[in-house]
C-alpha cells in the first residue's frame, strides 16, 4: 500500500473524531454523561487515527505474507464487506443462479477486489455477485485483494471489469461511459474507447442512448435488457429528427412484449398522418338463373370482371370497349378545359 494512500486515509479519519469521542465516554462504567474537553477531544481523536492505522499496518502484514506464499490474496469475512451504490453491475436471476451453484461446487478464481473504509471495514470494489453467492452459500469468509485505488479509480475500475462480460447490457455499459464521461468531461469518446479495449464506433452507439426522452430511460433503468445498442441508436436518430412521441410509444409497446426491437423501430419511423386506411373492396355477382353469370370486384378505380368462360368475357370486352368510347367522348377534357381559360 502507497504512502500516498496512507495519508489519505489518515486525512479522512477527521470525520471520526466525534465518534471516537463518543465511543470513550461510552466506557465510563459510572456517573453522569460528561462533556468532553478540547484535550479529551484531541485524546479521543489520536486513538482512533492510531487505531485505524495499526488495522492499515495489519492488513498490510497479512497481504504481504500472502504475496510472499505466491496467493496474493487474503481471507476476509463477508460481514466486513459493504457495498457503494453505482458500482454493482447488472445481472440477470438465472445468470446468477449460475454463478451460485458454480461456486457451491467449485473455487473461487477470481478474488473480490476491496478497499478499506475509515468507518472500519471495506468497500466492494468489483465482485459483489461473488459475495452475494458466498453468503447464500453460507459462507463466512471470501478471498479478497487490496487496492489503494482512488474513489474515481475504484469507480470506474469496477466498470472496466464487467465491460467485457456477456451479461452485461448495452444500457448497462452505456451508463458506465456516462460516469466516466462526467468524471473526466474533457477525455473524448477516442479516449474512453482506446481504454476499454474497444472500437470508437461501439462508444459512439452506445452513447446514441444519451438522446433517448426521459420516459425510454425510465423503461431502461427498470429493465435494463430492454433495448440494444443498435436499437437504440436507430430510435435516437429519429428522436433528433422530431419523432419522440413515437420513440416513446413505442417503447412502451416493446415493454409491454407488444413488439419485438426491430418492429418497434418500424413503428417509430412510421408517420401516423401519412398512413393511409386500406381500400374496402365491393363485391356483388350477377346471376343467370341459379348460377354466377359474371363476378364484380371494385376497390377505390379499379374494376374486376370475372366471367364463366373466356368467350364470353371476349363478348363483353368489346360490348365494354364502345361503352367505355361513348362515355370518354361525353366527357369534356381537363386539358380543354384549362387551355379554354
Amino acid at each position: 500500500m502507497s504512502s500516498k494512500l496512507k495519508e489519505r486515509m489518515m486525512a479522512r479519519t477527521a470525520g471520526v473524531a466525534d465518534r471516537a469521542v463518543e465511543t470513550a465516554a461510552s466506557r465510563v462504567p459510572d456517573g453522569p454523561p460528561r462533556t468532553a474537553t478540547m484535550p479529551a477531544q484531541l485524546g479521543a481523536f489520536r486513538l482512533e487515527a492510531r487505531e485505524y492505522q495499526e488495522r492499515i499496518h495489519e492488513l498490510q502484514a497479512q497481504l504481504q505474507e500472502a504475496k510472499q506464499s505466491g496467493k496474493g490474496s487474503l481471507k476476509v469475512p463477508l460481514t466486513d464487506l459493504h457495498e457503494v451504490a453505482g458500482r454493482r453491475r447488472y445481472k440477470s436471476p438465472e445468470a446468477f443462479v449460475e454463478l451460485r451453484e458454480n461456486l457451491r461446487h467449485n473455487d473461487l478464481m477470481t478474488p473480490v477486489a476491496i478497499r478499506p473504509r475509515v468507518a472500519g471495514g471495506f468497500e466492494i470494489v468489483s465482485g459483489h455477485w461473488r459475495s452475494d453467492a458466498y453468503r447464500e452459500l453460507g459462507r463466512a469468509e471470501i478471498e479478497c485483494v487490496l487496492t489503494d485505488s482512488t474513489d474515481d479509480a475504484a469507480a470506474l475500475g469496477a466498470f472496466y471489469a464487467n465491460l467485457l462480460q456477456s451479461d452485461l447490457t448495452d444500457y448497462e455499459k452505456y451508463l458506465g461511459f456516462k460516469d466516466f464521461r462526467q468524471r473526466f468531461p474533457n477525455t473524448t469518446q477516442a479516449k474512453m474507447a482506446e481504454q476499454a479495449g474497444v472500437q470508437e464506433s461501439v462508444v459512439s452507439s452506445l452513447m446514441a442512448f444519451d438522446d433517448l426522452p426521459e420516459e425510454v430511460l425510465g423503461l431502461l433503468n427498470a429493465r435494463p435488457s430492454l433495448l440494444g445498442a443498435s436499437a437504440g441508436y436507430a430510435l435516437a436518430r429519429l428522436v433528433r429528427t422530431g419523432r419522440s412521441e413515437r420513440v416513446v410509444e413505442a417503447a412502451q409497446r416493446l415493454a409491454n412484449k407488444e413488439l419485438d426491437e426491430a418492429q418497434a423501430v418500424r413503428f417509430a419511423s412510421t408517420d401516423p398522418t401519412m398512413s393511409k386506411a386500406a381500400p374496402v373492396a365491393a363485391r356483388f355477382k350477377i346471376k343467370a338463373g341459379r348460377s354466377t353469370y359474371c363476378d364484380v370486384r371494385q376497390a377505390r378505380n379499379v374494376v374486376r370482371l370475372e366471367f364463366q368462360t373466356e368467350a364470353e368475357a371476349q363478348t363483353v370486352r368489346d360490348a365494354l370497349k364502345t361503352v367505355l368510347e361513348q362515355r370518354a367522348a361525353a366527357i369534356k377534357p381537363v386539358s380543354a378545359d384549362v387551355e379554354g381559360k
